[in-house]
């Protein structure tokens, strides 16, 4: 009977749930962001003359900080080329966001942090509704709504409650493969549009093309057709990105070798306290083990190459792009994993101590960001 009223309610069904679970995830961050702010008053000064925070107002402050300084210096100045806050460019970050967050501002009277927050935050939650989407083609609706809280809830996700680009290309990255994933007239098209998309809102969206690749071989019996050149729209994006920084600052790969000027020891005085960098490597560690099986347990059993070509080309990217410290983050957008773990494979007791121990260090990294301990 309860499975029957899933399938006959649909979304009608599943979206309040989705948005249940985003506002228990922005209660958890807002509760951490006073609750900082108000005991531990965090200095915004960063190292070398540069700032950790766009604005000082109560928990907009927390939403704004880190990587939010620089989007919003791009939504209201655009690109400048060389560091513009301390020893740090702007150069290195994605248009798409801060693009956005520009053209919505007058809504907002012209608040950019205001409508940088709201704009993270709403792509934080049509994230969460790809992710429904895409796990529903696999899944039960009520494992789809565990895949979605698993995404939601996972450490690397306080970034998706942040002026952070991370939950506009969660939508986007997501909603392209459920495009591709879906089949049809014109799915191919509307997935590189999407893509495209994401390939102008962080570097893995040009990685996007292997897992689509992956997809349109499989779809298409392992026989090359023209229809997979709609895989190159990530590409597509990166190039036109990289075309206009070779405008602005003279070198077309700049957004990828300005990078290290984030690089761990870069910087005097930008690296963290010993302690936070232990409990770093405990929550990072916890992250990267369970994920490592998940994607070992997933490779062999050969049932979807597609996510496991997604998961190894962020692990790319990272190592690339000079990230590894962000590995929650940057490793959030691969849902496949978590629709592996909710799909039922799993002992239910494994699965509650994941999504308990991914609760804690959602917390713990929310507390560490914005106590501007540790960047996210």
């Amino acid at each position: 009977m309860r499975a029957a009223t899933e399938r006959g309610n649909g979304w009608r069904w599943a979206l309040p749930r989705i948005l249940l679970l985003f506002l228990v995830a922005r209660l958890l961050v807002i509760v951490c962001a006073a609750g900082v702010e108000t005991l531990a008053h965090p200095d915004p000064a960063g190292p070398d003359g540069s700032t950790l925070r766009a604005t000082d107002r109560p928990i907009l402050a927390s939403l704004t900080s880190w990587d939010a300084v620089y989007y919003l210096e791009i939504a209201r100045n655009g690109y400048q080329p060389g560091p513009v806050n301390g020893p740090y460019p702007e150069i290195v970050f994605f248009p798409l966001y801060p693009a956005v967050v520009a053209a919505v501002a007058p809504l907002f009277d012209g608040d950019l942090p205001l409508a940088a927050a709201v704009v993270g935050n709403l792509g934080g939650l049509a994230g969460l509704v790809a992710v429904y989407a895409l796990a529903r083609r696999r899944l039960s609706p009520r494992a789809s709504i565990l895949t979605t809280g698993l995404v939601g809830l996972n450490p690397g996700a306080v970034a998706f409650s942040m002026a952070y680009s991370d939950g506009l290309f969660l939508a986007l990255s997501a909603g392209s493969l459920y495009l591709a994933e879906r089949g049809g007239r014109g799915s191919r098209p509307a997935a590189a549009a999407l893509s495209a998309l994401a390939g102008l809102t962080r570097l893995q969206g040009a990685l996007l093309i292997v897992p689509l690749l992956v997809l349109f071989w499989r779809q298409d019996a392992r026989r090359a057709r023209a229809s997979w050149l709609w895989s190159l729209g990530g590409p597509i994006g990166l190039a036109a990105f990289c075309v206009f920084v070779g405008g602005v600052a003279g070198d077309p790969l700049i957004p990828i070798t300005a990078q290290g000027a984030w690089e761990l020891g870069a910087v005097p005085g930008a690296v963290a306290d010993a302690w936070v960098l232990m409990l770093a490597a405990l929550v990072y560690g916890a992250t990267a083990l369970v994920e490592l099986r998940l994607l070992w347990d997933r490779w062999r059993s050969a049932s979807d190459p597609a996510g496991v070509a997604w998961a190894v080309v962020n692990v790319a990217a990272m190592a690339v792009a000079r990230r590894v410290a962000s590995l929650p983050r940057y490793m959030a957008p691969v849902t496949q994993l978590a629709e592996q773990l909710a799909g039922g494979g799993y002992a239910p007791r494994t699965v509650r101590l994941v999504v308990a121990g991914s609760v804690c260090g959602y917390v713990v990294l929310a507390l560490l960001h914005f106590g501007l301990e540790l960047a996210p």
